[in-house]
C-alpha cells in the first residue's frame, strides 16, 4: 500500500508541472466580438491605481459619445470602450492623444495578445523648430518624423512644420537632435503637442521625476560623496586637534594652579622684616624724638601731596593745572566773564 501511495503522488507532482492545453480559438468569433472594441491604459502608476469609474464618464464625454459607447474595467488595470458603431471608433482614434489626471492614455484598437504593456504606443503631433525656413518641404520633415518614429503625417503649413508620429510608451522622448545639413550642423528642437506629466529626468510616460529608476543611483552616489566629504572633514579636523595638543600645555589641576596663584602674588610682595624695635629704642639717644629715630631707623620717606600715610609709597607728581582750567561749569562761565570785561576795559 505503501509503494501505491508513492506512485499516486508522483503522478500529482507531473501533472502540476505540465501545461493547461486551452482548445482551440475560433478567430471569427472572436474577432466579431471584438470589432469595435478599444483597449486604454494609464500609464502613471499612482493615477492607473485609482477607480476607473470616473475615467469612463471623463472619456466619453470629452469623445461626445454618451449613450454610444460602454466602458468596462479589466482586472489588469485596463479599460475596455466599445462603440456602437465604426464612425466614432475612428474619431476617437484620429483626436489621440488623450490624458487623465495629468497622465496620458495609450489607447489602441483590441488585439488579440497577452502582453502585459498593451496597449504601448501614443501618436504625438511633433513640432519641428530650428529647421531653416528653406527646407521645410514635406520630404524633409517626413524624414526627420521617420526617424523619431513610426510617421503617419505631415503639415508644412506655416508658421512651423509638424509631423504626425507613433511613439513607444517605454522610450523615452527625443526632446531636440543635431541635423546634417550639408556639412552644417544644425540643431533641431522637438515639441509634443498635447503632453503632460511625464519623467523630466530620463523623458519617459510611465512614471514622474521622483520615481524615476535612474534616481536612487544618483542618490547612492551622491550620498558616498557626502559621506567622502565629512570623513575628510573629519581628518582635517583630527590633524588639526593633535597639532593643538602638540602645542597647548597640558592643564593642571584647580587645586595646584590656586597653589601656585597665591605662591606667585605673594612672591611679589615686600617680604617683612622682624625687628626688635623695643631694645632699639632703649639703645636711642633719650635728646632724639620719636620722628628723629623713625628717620634714623627706616630712612627718610618722601610724602606727595593727597598721600594719608608718610608711609605710602611714592606716587607719580600730577602734571600742573593750566591756567584756565576750572573745576566746575560755573567756575569757568564767571572766568569768561570776567576775562572779557577786562578785555572791554583795556580797549576803552
Amino acid at each position: 500500500m505503501a509503494f501505491f501511495g508513492k506512485l499516486i503522488s508522483a503522478e500529482n507532482e507531473d501533472t502540476k508541472d505540465k501545461p493547461i492545453k486551452l482548445p482551440p480559438l475560433d478567430k471569427k468569433q472572436i474577432l466579431k466580438r471584438f470589432e469595435r472594441t478599444l483597449v486604454g491604459r494609464v500609464l502613471l502608476r499612482e493615477v492607473r491605481e485609482q477607480n476607473h469609474k470616473g475615467l469612463v464618464g471623463f472619456l466619453s464625454t470629452v469623445w461626445r459619445c454618451e449613450g454610444r459607447v460602454h466602458g468596462m474595467e479589466m482586472d489588469d488595470g485596463k479599460i475596455h470602450f466599445r462603440f456602437q458603431n465604426e464612425e466614432d471608433l475612428e474619431t476617437v482614434l484620429a483626436n489621440r492623444p488623450y490624458h487623465y489626471d495629468g497622465s496620458m492614455i495609450a489607447l489602441e484598437r483590441w488585439v488579440p495578445t497577452v502582453r502585459r504593456d498593451f496597449p504601448n504606443t501614443i501618436p504625438f503631433w511633433i513640432t519641428i523648430n530650428g529647421l531653416p525656413d528653406y527646407r521645410r518641404d514635406e520630404d524633409l520633415v517626413t524624414s526627420i518624423g521617420e526617424a523619431l518614429g513610426e510617421w503617419m503625417d505631415v503639415d508644412v503649413s506655416e508658421p512651423t512644420p509638424r509631423v504626425r508620429v507613433l511613439l513607444d510608451c517605454n522610450s523615452p522622448l527625443v526632446v531636440w537632435r543635431d541635423s546634417d545639413d550639408d556639412g552644417v550642423l544644425v540643431r533641431l528642437d522637438f515639441r509634443y503637442e498635447k503632453l503632460q506629466k511625464h519623467c523630466t529626468r530620463c523623458r519617459r510616460l510611465t512614471h514622474e521625476a521622483p520615481l524615476c529608476p535612474d534616481r536612487p543611483r544618483e542618490q547612492c552616489r551622491e550620498l558616498h560623496r557626502g559621506k567622502d566629504v565629512v570623513e575628510a572633514q573629519g581628518r582635517r579636523m583630527t590633524h588639526r586637534e593633535d597639532r593643538g595638543k602638540a602645542v597647548t600645555r597640558p592643564r593642571r589641576s584647580r587645586e595646584r594652579t590656586g597653589h601656585d596663584t597665591e605662591t606667585t602674588a605673594s612672591s611679589s610682595r615686600r617680604k617683612p622684616v622682624r625687628r626688635d624695635i623695643l631694645a632699639e629704642l632703649e639703645s636711642s639717644d633719650p635728646k632724639d624724638s620719636t620722628k628723629d629715630w623713625i628717620v634714623k631707623s627706616f630712612g627718610k620717606v618722601e610724602r606727595n601731596e593727597g598721600d594719608s600715610s608718610p608711609y605710602h609709597a611714592a606716587k607719580k607728581p600730577k602734571p600742573p593745572r593750566a591756567s584756565w582750567y576750572r573745576d566746575t561749569e560755573k567756575e569757568a562761565r564767571v572766568a569768561n566773564l570776567i576775562h572779557h570785561q577786562s578785555e572791554r576795559w583795556e580797549e576803552a
